[in-house]
């Protein structure tokens, strides 16, 4: 069985790997492909989210105390500041959410003689409390937030914890996002769903010919009528089309890999992370069942089918479903709940792969994942040398 198995996986790789136009269209293009894409991705998302250099952050405040104006000021920060009647700050927070403004902020009157005189040894004084409404969807808001709390630590500091920023009120939600999340969370959510594009396109583009062709040919008769057993020769031609896909998709890694540091050059990296070497290689072990999982399926469709072209039609459904599985990280963030749907073949690589993105992975949910996926391939696998035992299935062209 061993040597049967071994000997027609080198005919197969000799016919695969001696096609140098497949080689490209199968393996290396893939790469580029993500490569291209995923660095064009991060081109377009950083100019979304970069603030021009001329751009000047509109503040409106109520009760803006001279202290603050000049802890701001100093900062250097190229800000507007206006001053607003407490009436209009429905009207101002409503700007921040149309992105007509940055930020809002609201003191108590009188706050820097309500700093004074407050003593945080006594328990029954209340901090006085200042107030900071953005809309966190748009970067220019969001650094505005972040960096006038940071101005406002430092200065709370420095009066020995005086006041108090953004309390925690019941009711009360200081984001004035009325849309989606940052661009780069949307960003890591379709990276699976491309990933797993490109992957399907570098399979289909070798699996249904390597049987509908043969058949389509007349050779895959004449191969079944070897000695060897049809069994070792489905998992010959899957083994040897893996390779050839298995090949593909490590491009294609490595194409993610590259493309990384451009993707985050124009986004807010600490809301991607620093991956890990433990976290590649959980990316290629998905990616590499992944593949297994194409590679098997596209391979008894493509048994069942009598020409190249019927079996390509065939495949164009099973794309659509990949897109579709591929889509769903996008709405689940790769917490897609309990771990049995981790069971479902490339959904759960594409929640799998969002939740490494995300730097939020299960041990569990990974295991589930390249296992249940190993699986599905082996059972294809079985149903293929099933299909390689019927007279009807083999020659019918």
């Amino acid at each position: 069985m061993k040597n049967n198995v071994i000997a027609i996986m080198k005919k197969e790789c000799r016919r695969l790997f001696g096609d140098s136009k497949l080689v490209f269209s199968g393996i290396i293009l893939q790469g580029l492909l993500i490569y291209v894409m995923y660095t064009l991705m991060g081109s377009w998302m950083g100019s979304l989210t970069q603030v021009n250099e001329d751009y000047r952050y509109k503040i409106s405040a109520v009760n803006m105390p001279e202290s603050v104006l000049s802890v701001i000021s100093d900062s250097g920060l190229p800000v507007d500041i206006t001053d607003i009647p407490e009436s209009n700050l429905g009207a101002a927070k409503q700007n921040v959410s149309d992105r007509d403004a940055d930020l809002v902020m609201v003191f108590p009157a009188n706050f820097d003689e309500l700093v004074a005189s407050y003593d945080i040894s006594d328990p029954q004084l209340i901090a006085p409390h200042v107030q900071i409404w953005s809309n966190m969807a748009i970067m220019r808001s969001a650094q505005l937030d972040y960096d006038i709390k940071a101005l406002l630590s430092a200065y709370e500091r420095s009066l020995a914890k005086k006041f108090d920023v953004n309390l925690a009120i019941e009711g009360e939600n200081y984001d004035l996002n009325t849309g989606a999340d940052f661009s780069t969370s949307l960003m890591m959510s379709m990276i699976p769903m491309l990933f797993i594009m490109v992957m399907y396109q570098g399979c289909m583009a070798i699996a249904p010919e390597s049987i509908a062709g043969e058949k389509e040919r007349g050779t895959l008769g004449t191969l079944l009528a070897t000695p060897a057993k049809r069994s070792d020769m489905a998992l010959a031609k899957i083994l040897s089309i893996t390779i050839f896909g298995v090949l593909g998709a490590t491009v294609s890694f490595l194409g993610l890999i590259l493309s990384l540091p451009k993707m985050m050059a124009g986004m807010d990296s600490s809301s991607i992370g620093n991956y890990s070497a433990a976290q590649y290689l959980m990316i290629l072990a998905v990616a590499v069942s992944t593949v297994l999982v194409f590679v098997s399926l596209l391979s008894v469709m493509s048994a069942y089918s009598k020409s190249v072209k019927e079996a390509n039609s065939y495949a164009a459904p099973l794309l659509f479903v990949s897109i579709v599985c591929g889509m769903s990280s996008m709405f689940t963030g790769g917490a897609a709940g309990a771990f049995y749907y981790y069971l479902i073949p490339v959904f759960n690589s594409a929640q799998t792969l969002s939740s490494i993105f995300g730097s939020d992975v299960s041990a569990l949910n990974f295991a589930v994942t390249v296992f249940s996926n190993l699986a599905f391939a082996l059972i294809c696998t079985w149903v293929l040398s099933k299909m390689f035992n019927s007279e009807k299935i083999v020659f019918d062209k």
